[in-house]
């Protein structure tokens, strides 16, 4: 239950070492987010996923290494040693994330400009078709529609052999009056 001197001497240079270690993957995040900075929620997102995994090894650690106790001056060493990485190797992060992504942003516009080439050939050509197409769709949709004759003699709508069945009583709503017709001679 109680450590001894040189245990808790042990378990300082352990957490500073897992203090640096962490600091180690939390420089990458921050290589890619001073890379990238528009990304605003993908830096609180990793952040945010960092601060759970730093919290889940260091809960490893004190299971595994400190009898299952975990006592405040872990989280100190730790801090050290994530404190000791940023002094020193930390500071070269942010001006090398700059430089490649300056780098990174001259490749992909070049990348971006090569591949709009095709695109913007394939898309001209596209709608280059689809105009002819067009053009003869809507030909053949002329020649297709039904024109009704144009002939003096010819009457339309002369036949009237389903009004008695829609209308039985006459009127459009079924229940319309009739008109009486008289005869004038």
């Amino acid at each position: 239950m109680f450590e001894t001197f040189r245990d808790a001497l042990n378990m300082i240079g352990l957490y500073a070492a897992v203090g640096f270690a962490l600091a180690v993957l939390y420089n990458i995040l921050r290589f890619f987010r001073l890379m990238l900075p528009k990304m605003r929620i993908a830096a609180a997102v990793s952040d945010f996923l960092f601060a759970m995994t730093a919290g889940v090894v260091l809960f490893a650690y004190s299971v595994d290494n400190g009898m299952g106790f975990f006592r405040l001056y872990y989280v100190f060493a730790a801090a050290f040693g994530f404190t000791l990485n940023m002094v020193t190797v930390g500071l070269i992060v942010p001006p090398l994330a700059r430089l490649f992504g300056k780098l990174f942003h001259w490749f992909a516009g070049k990348l971006f400009g090569i591949l709009t080439i095709p695109v913007n050939f394939v898309c001209h050509k596209a709608t280059y078709f689809y105009a002819i197409i067009q053009k003869y769709i809507s030909i053949f949709a002329e020649k297709r529609k039904i024109r009704l004759q144009n002939r003096r003699k010819m009457m339309y709508n002369n036949t009237d052999h389903k009004i008695g069945k829609v209308y039985p009583k006459g009127g459009e709503s079924r229940n319309a009056i009739k008109a009486k017709v008289r005869k004038i001679n």
